[in-house]
């Protein structure tokens, strides 16, 4: 079976001087060249050269009417990400729905729309990518810098690399891939970004099963491949396709809303207890769709775990959305990575087609 693409959300020092600015403001939200500098260890000389050529390229905006009392020119301006010049592509493919969305600079949805598809049968990028045309048709003058495709390639039998070359042919686009978990991952890490350095856990549960951790090591932080729970063992009697007995996919959607808790509590208990991570999250709607039951799956949690320190654990902050926003957050990875690449590379590509 394919293996997912690891997934770095935070590229640290050793990135491009460009990649390191343009990240550090997309996760402060606004910054000054100071702390830039501070953060990134960089000159404020170095900062202040870039910041300009990340503005004058449309993806950080000064913000004047911010600056800081008594201070003059700009080393007073803070900066932040442009939303309203360029932004990314993402496609989610799941086993019946696929969604395309688009998402500016800081990761935020603007549009998407879904699409049914025939369980089993591959993905029309083509058709997605018509859908995606017509979306960007709904914002005038945004320019497409790349694009992300995520999915359960496991479970759905998909090659990534494949499908990235197929769309990355349709769309004229750098294309990230990532698995379904990983950039679910990925995004509720970027969207909380404070207090969560050394590793953390995230369980998954909804049409698929998994777990994936983010491991922050300092100088860059990583989503690992995901690892799948499809067939984790809960004692019950309910048959699974694989002929065995008990399999957690097989056994969630027929148990009563307080035992599918307590399984999904005792599961993410067990999990943690093999990674033993500094944090967890629990995240899809097998957990959150029902609020009642809540501090049922932490109650079985606590019960299940047998480390004897305890860990924060949480419920993810996204909702029916999850599936936009992680595509939008792989497609991010381009930018991030090669600022400056991905501007050039878009203004090419409507030369050529006459844009």
């Amino acid at each position: 079976m394919p293996r997912s693409p690891i997934i770095t959300v935070s590229r640290g020092r050793f990135s491009p001087t460009a990649a390191q600015v343009l990240e550090h403001v997309r996760s402060a939200g606004r910054a000054h060249r100071d702390e830039i500098a501070a953060a990134c260890g960089l000159s404020i000389a170095t900062v202040g050269r870039t910041a300009a050529q990340l503005a004058e390229l449309g993806l950080l905006r000064e913000r004047p009417d911010l600056a800081r009392p008594g201070l003059t020119g700009r080393p007073g301006v803070p900066v932040e990400i442009d939303p309203d010049h360029y932004v990314t592509l993402g496609f989610h493919v799941g086993r019946r729905i696929a969604t395309v969305a688009l998402g500016d600079l800081t990761g935020r949805v603007l549009a998407s729309r879904t699409v049914r598809r025939p369980l089993g049968a591959d993905p029309d990028l083509e058709q997605l990518s018509r859908v995606g045309a017509a979306l960007l048709g709904t914002l005038p003058g945004r320019i497409p810098l790349a694009a992300g495709l995520v999915a359960p390639w496991r479970e759905i039998g998909l090659v990534p690399t494949e499908r990235e070359h197929e769309l990355r042919d349709l769309t004229g686009l750098p294309v990230r891939t990532g698995d379904h978990i990983s950039a679910v991952a990925a995004s509720e890490f970027l969207h909380r970004r404070h207090g969560i350095g050394g590793m953390t856990l995230y369980v998954y549960a909804r049409d698929t099963f998994g777990w994936s951790v983010a491991v922050d090591r300092g100088v860059q932080t990583d989503v690992t491949r995901a690892a799948s729970l499809t067939h984790f063992p809960t004692g019950s009697r309910i048959p699974c396709s694989c002929g065995r007995t008990g399999c957690l996919a097989a056994s969630v959607p027929s148990l009563s809303p307080a035992d599918r808790a307590r399984t999904l509590g005792a599961v993410a208990g067990s999990v943690r207890d093999m990674l033993s991570p500094d944090r967890v999250v629990l995240v899809g709607q097998a957990f959150t769709g029902d609020p009642e039951q809540l501090d049922a799956v932490v109650g079985s949690y606590d019960e299940h775990t047998a480390l004897d320190h305890a860990v924060p654990v949480s419920f993810t902050r996204f909702g029916e959305d999850i599936q936009a926003i992680s595509a939008c957050t792989v497609a991010l990875g381009p930018v991030l990575d090669d600022p400056q690449g991905c501007v050039d590379a878009a203004g090419a590509c409507r030369r050529r087609r006459g844009a």
